[in-house]
């Protein structure tokens, strides 16, 4: 419930906050009728001029344009941000900034500079603030539960989901079968076993950033630029020099080399 829900990878759920918020804002101001608001949809009437429709109108237009974009710029940004649920928080905050100071400036331009832009700004984003959270947390928290009913219901724990340094799904594979990890500059390369060979698949990413999910999985790190699934170890050598190797019967013939550092990590889980 805490984590960035992936569906907002996609724009097809954006589309959802692009046109809610317009409609939540419409509803609001015509059936709901909450004073503060209505008194600001009669900036700029004047006797016999009645220009309640006609602001409601462009407020409507102002919402639609600016999430339009926002979400664009959003979902084109996607691969290049580190999106938290926090981070996705203070974007919707500056959403409601930006709207509110588009919709300022228009008040302030009807009112014929009257009132001044900046308190058409404070009412402005007091007042849209009040209405947009409710759309806002009902989108987000309905997409935050499907991701973690679909969570609970997804594939089993020993399912291994590999993403690249953009955070896309690329690999998936089961626990048991993966073999062993292996970095090779801005890659790593995970072997694993399919009906009894070797297969190697190349995943755009550090060892460090899948270390992790290996982790969990019960793997074991031997070497800073090798983590092996323990099931897999047959044996460990030492080799003339002090230098132990792991033995998992693969391509290898030298086998994985085991550091001094990670050698207690590794025998422990053997146990």
């Amino acid at each position: 419930m805490n984590s960035y829900p992936k569906a907002l990878n996609g724009f097809s759920p954006h589309l959802l906050y692009v046109f809610g918020l317009p409609a939540f804002f419409l509803l609001s101001v015509l059936l709901y009728e909450p004073s503060h608001l209505v008194s600001l949809m009669h900036t700029g009437e004047t006797p016999g001029v009645q220009l309640f429709s006609f602001n409601i109108s462009i407020v409507t237009a102002i919402i639609f344009v600016v999430m339009l974009i926002s979400r664009l710029i959003l979902f084109l940004l996607r691969k290049h941000l580190d999106m938290t649920l926090g981070w996705f928080a203070m974007w919707c905050v500056m959403e409601i900034v930006l709207i509110s100071c588009f919709v300022a400036l228009y008040l302030t331009l009807m009112d014929k500079g009257t009132d001044g832009f900046f308190l058409f700004l404070g009412r402005s984003i007091s007042v849209l603030g009040s209405i947009f959270i409710i759309p806002y947390l009902i989108l987000t928290l309905a997409f935050a539960l499907a991701q973690a009913r679909n969570a609970s219901t997804a594939e089993p724990e020993n399912r291994l989901k590999f993403y690249d340094s953009r955070h896309q799904l690329k690999f998936i594979t089961s626990a048991q079968s993966l073999m062993y990890l292996e970095a090779n500059e801005n890659y790593v390369i995970i072997h694993f076993d399919e009906n009894g060979a070797e297969k190697k698949y190349q995943l755009r990413n550090t060892l460090k950033s899948v270390e992790p999910l290996c982790e969990k999985a019960g793997f074991v790190r031997t070497h800073r630029g090798f983590i092996v699934n323990p099931a897999h170890v047959r044996l460990i050598r030492k080799e003339p020099g002090g230098f132990f190797f792991a033995d998992i019967g693969t391509e290898r013939p030298q086998g994985i080399p085991v550091s001094k550092k990670y050698y207690d990590n590794l025998t422990a889980s053997l146990l």
